[in-house]
Parts: C-alpha cells; sequence; structure tokens
C-alpha cells in the first residue's frame, strides 16, 4: 500500500486553524462552570500539515472517543460533546474528579496505545490550567521522527513535514493493517477448529474418532490450526501490502508464501498432510481481502473480496490447465470442479486468463488434486477459486444459518452444512478414495438423508453414515475444507454481538459456550493421557 495515499483530504487555511482553536478555547470555558472538583479532558489528534481529517483519523477519532467513554466512566463523566470538523476532530469529556488523577490515567493510554503518540489528551482543572507531564514528574513526549523531545524538535523544525506526515501515515497504516489482518487470521483459525470439533462428521477427524484416517486424529489438526495462524495474518498482509500489483504478482506472493506454509504445517503433524487444501483456500481469501481492504478504515463488501478471489484462482487454474492428458469430465457430473461453476472466461478460453509471465513448462502432477483433473476435468480448490468460492457462499454458508435459525446448536448446524455440501459437490478426495461412480452414489445418498433427517434422528443417520464411509474407506476431505471456508465467512460476517442476538442468548453465552468446548478438548487430552 502506498502511504502517500493514507493522508488524503481537503486542506484547510491558517485562518481556518486558528478559528477552530479559539472556538474550542471558548468551548472549554463554557464547559469549566465554577464550583467543585471538576475537570475537563480535550481529546484530538495530532496530525501535522494542512490535511485534519482523513478516512484513518477519523474512524481513530470515533474509536477513541468510544475507549475513553467507557474508560473515563470510572472518574463520574457529567457531560460529553463530540465536535467533527475538517479542522480536525475533537472530543470534551466534563468529569467529576481531580485533574491530576485523570491525567495520570491518561498517560497509560497514551503511552500503551499504538496511535497513542497522536493523541492529545489534555486535562485542565476547574481553573483552565492543563496539567503537564512534568508535573507528574514524567519525562516530556517524545518526537515522532526521531525519538527526541518533541517540543525541542517542534521549536528547533528539526524534520520536514513530509517526513512528519509521513511516520504519520505509517502509525495509521499499521494500526488499521494489522487489526484487520488479526481479526481475518483469527476468523480463519476459528473456521478451522469449528470445522474438526464439529461432531460427527462421516468418514472425517472429529471429537468422536478419527474417521478414515488412520494417520491423524483430532489433536493433529489441532496441531496444524495452531501452526497455520500467523500465515493467515502473512496472506492478508500481503494483499494489504502489495494492493497496487497485479493479480500475478501477487498470487505469486501468496504462492511462495502457502508454500512456507505448508512446510509449518508439515513440520507440526510429522508430516502428515491436515489442512494442504485449506492452506490454498486460505492464502485466496486472506489475500484478496488484505488486497481489496488496504487504504479502507471498515471491512469491505463480501463480494468485493469474493471478486478478488476469482482473479487470484484464475492465475492458479490457468496453471492447471496447462497440465497434459486432460480426460473428460466425471461422467454423469453436473459441475466441472468442487464448487459446481465454472467462469464464463475459463469455460470459453482458458489461456485467456494468463498473465504474460505465466509459466510455459508443465507443473508437475504433485497432488492428488492435479491427478483428478487430469483424469476426469473436475478443477478442485483451484476451481473453486477461480469462481468466487461459490461452494462455500451458495451452499455451506446459507445451509449454516438455516439450521442455526432451525434452532440447531452450531456444532450440529455445522454437521448439517456439510451433509448438505457432500450431497452438493463433487469433492475430489472422494473420488481419490472410492472413484467417480461412488462417489457419485455417495452425493445422491447425501441428497436422500437430507430429505428424511430430523432434529431428533441426524446424529444417529450421520453417525450410521460415518460407519459406512470408515468401513468403505470414504473421507469427503474437500468438503470439510469448505465447511471450514464457510465457517470463516460466517465469523467474518457476524462478531459475537451479533451471533448472541440470532441464537437469542446473551454475549456472554456465546463466550462460555467457546470456554466450555475449550475444556471439553481439554478433558479429552488430559482423558488420552
Amino acid at each position: 500500500m502506498n502511504l502517500n495515499n493514507v493522508i488524503t483530504g481537503s486542506p484547510v487555511t491558517s485562518v481556518e486553524l486558528r478559528a477552530a482553536r479559539d472556538r474550542r478555547v471558548l468551548k472549554k470555558w463554557e464547559l469549566l462552570t465554577p464550583g467543585g472538583e471538576i475537570c475537563l479532558v480535550e481529546f484530538s489528534l495530532n496530525i501535522a500539515g494542512t490535511v485534519k481529517t482523513f478516512p484513518f483519523a477519523r474512524a481513530a477519532f470515533r474509536e477513541e472517543v468510544r475507549e475513553l467513554s467507557d474508560r473515563l466512566s470510572r472518574f463520574s463523566v457529567l457531560k460529553t460533546e463530540v465536535y467533527e470538523k475538517n479542522t480536525g476532530d475533537c472530543a470534551f469529556f466534563l468529569l467529576k474528579s481531580q485533574a491530576i488523577q485523570v491525567k495520570k490515567f491518561l498517560v497509560s493510554v497514551e503511552e500503551s496505545h499504538p496511535l497513542g503518540r497522536l493523541f492529545n489528551l489534555d486535562v485542565c482543572g476547574p481553573d483552565g490550567i492543563s496539567v503537564k507531564r512534568h508535573d507528574l514528574g514524567l519525562l516530556p513526549r517524545t518526537c515522532l521522527v526521531c525519538g527526541e523531545d518533541a517540543h525541542v524538535c517542534a521549536q528547533k523544525k528539526s524534520h520536514s513535514m513530509e517526513l512528519i506526515q509521513w511516520q504519520t501515515a505509517k502509525l495509521f497504516h499499521e494500526f488499521f493493517r494489522d487489526r484487520a489482518a488479526d481479526q481475518a487470521a483469527s476468523a480463519a483459525v476459528r473456521g478451522l477448529l469449528y470445522e474438526v470439533s464439529t461432531t460427527p462428521k462421516p468418514g472425517l477427524v472429529d471429537r468422536n474418532n478419527s474417521g478414515s484416517h488412520k494417520d491423524m486424529d483430532f489433536f493433529t489438526f489441532l496441531d496444524s490450526s495452531a501452526s497455520l495462524i500467523p500465515w493467515f495474518r502473512e496472506f492478508f498482509c500481503l494483499g494489504w501490502d502489495h494492493s497496487s500489483e497485479s493479480d500475478r504478482q501477487l498470487f505469486e506472493r501468496l504462492r511462495y508464501a502457502g508454500q512456507r506454509a505448508e512446510a509449518a504445517m508439515f513440520s507440526a503433524t510429522g508430516g502428515i498432510n491436515t489442512h494442504k487444501g485449506l492452506v490454498f483456500a486460505s492464502a485466496i481469501l486472506c489475500g484478496a481481502l488484505g488486497k481489496v481492504h488496504a487504504g479502507q478504515e471498515l471491512p469491505p463488501p463480501l463480494e468485493d473480496v469474493l471478486q478478488e478471489c476469482r482473479k487470484l484462482g484464475e492465475c492458479s487454474l490457468a496453471d492447471l490447465h496447462r497440465l497434459p492428458n486432460v480426460q473428460t469430465p466425471l461422467p454423469g457430473s453436473e459441475i466441472q470442479h468442487i464448487s459446481g461453476h465454472t467462469p464464463d472466461k475459463m469455460q470459453s478460453d482458458p489461456q485467456s486468463a494468463s498473465a504474460p509471465d505465466i509459466r510455459t513448462h508443465f507443473v508437475s502432477l504433485s497432488t492428488n488434486g492435479e491427478r483428478i483433473f487430469t483424469a476426469y476435468g473436475i478443477q478442485g480448490a483451484r476451481g473453486e477459486a477461480a469462481a468466487g468460492f461459490p461452494s462455500a457462499v451458495q451452499i455451506g454458508l446459507p445451509s449454516l444459518k438455516k439450521w442455526l435459525f432451525s434452532g440447531f446448536s452450531l456444532n450440529d448446524a455445522a454437521a448439517m452444512a456439510l451433509l448438505t455440501l457432500i450431497s452438493e459437490v463433487d469433492d475430489t478426495n472422494m473420488v481419490h478414495r472410492g472413484g467417480p461412480e461412488l462417489a457419485k452414489k455417495s452425493k445422491e445418498q447425501a441428497k436422500r438423508l437430507l430429505s428424511t433427517v430430523t432434529k431428533e434422528n441426524f446424529k444417529e443417520t450421520l453417525n450410521s453414515l460415518d460407519h459406512q464411509y470408515i468401513t468403505d474407506n470414504l473421507s469427503p476431505g474437500g468438503c470439510a475444507d469448505l465447511l471450514a471456508v464457510s465457517l470463516m465467512f460466517y465469523f467474518l460476517e457476524l462478531p459475537d454481538a451479533e451471533i448472541a442476538e440470532i441464537l437469542d442468548i446473551s454475549r456472554n453465552s456465546v463466550y462460555r459456550n467457546r470456554m466450555c468446548s475449550l475444556k471439553l478438548i481439554r478433558d479429552m487430552y488430559e482423558e488420552e493421557l
């Protein structure tokens, strides 16, 4: 992301700035009515230059006003007034407290907040005299650029306006990027953890058993998920930091990071493939989210993210179409890849989506997905990404919400969403393990089960299907990945407060249920020992 694009807006004149300063002084004396132990907190942002308001600054100001309102409640807030102006945003808090006590508290805010260096938190008593840091025996505030005494640097004009503005933009950029990256990584890892914790899951690892997998268990997936947390952040930051690059350039960056993420996964699992497909999907999703989010203080609309996923996915799909010996699609299949939707651009001319610098040699058939594609034309995770993850967006996520709204718990709704995905998706893992005919029959069976399943019998139904899949050595691993992606979308879309509202329970209950799940995992681990 170009830092020059952070501080953008309408400049103000020196006359306008002086007038705004005079209005704030008048407002201060208006609020400081004589009598009693009161003090006034004036909060603003220290933005150098003639542009005083821009999206990041406005968002940071509003967020800190909300936090200050909560933090200052301990001092008995008598009045709050907030002003948003192009000359600079400002908020006043009139408190029933001693100014020196409030100043001590707010100094800790300035020192601990990532944007604290840009905060002006002036505190004055009923006489209008501000409490200074030296009144508390503290060192003066440091310069934004060099770390020396800020007042001295300002008097000497030690740094150019351009350098100060660049450093200011860097602070805003890093704050909003890192926070958004944390949110994306949190949603991604929650998707992985909730997917493996969903029980029962036919043929798959869950809290009951290891399904059709002899080389892994529930804790293998926990180890794998934990190893991927920093990589979800890395994918997002790559998209954000390189948002101006071409889709092919960003895809190559994500590909390299994805390879390193896979190495971390294999190291954590002892060489067992738990999340290879999800590493690819998460790299595309988080990278696209970062690229679209860059320069914006608010999360972008889902459709914008999916559109970028399509562009990045096409880069990978173009490579897949260069594989040799591609056969006809799976007989009787309604779809050519895992999602059920092939982009029109790819359908008409697979080569048209390739960038000028695309590799001209065939890639090796190193994955089951590549081998399935060459045999049956099923495009798998790459096709899913190139189509904007329609199986997750149009099947998995709506199904999850449907069963939640029907009164199912999140675990049970996720299990039913998985069954729905199995009934609709050509799963490359099912084809790999059982062949095309058995995979097709499994889809048809899942559709029949969905038509008869109820809240009372669904667990018995899924347990019976689990036993059958284990006997036939089947595992709908692709559908499990899509469930994890669906859950990721769900968590990005719905924070705990909204989940609580939908389920008609308190927010604390959402948190408590999560803690109960973690306790269950701990108890299982202790029993294993």
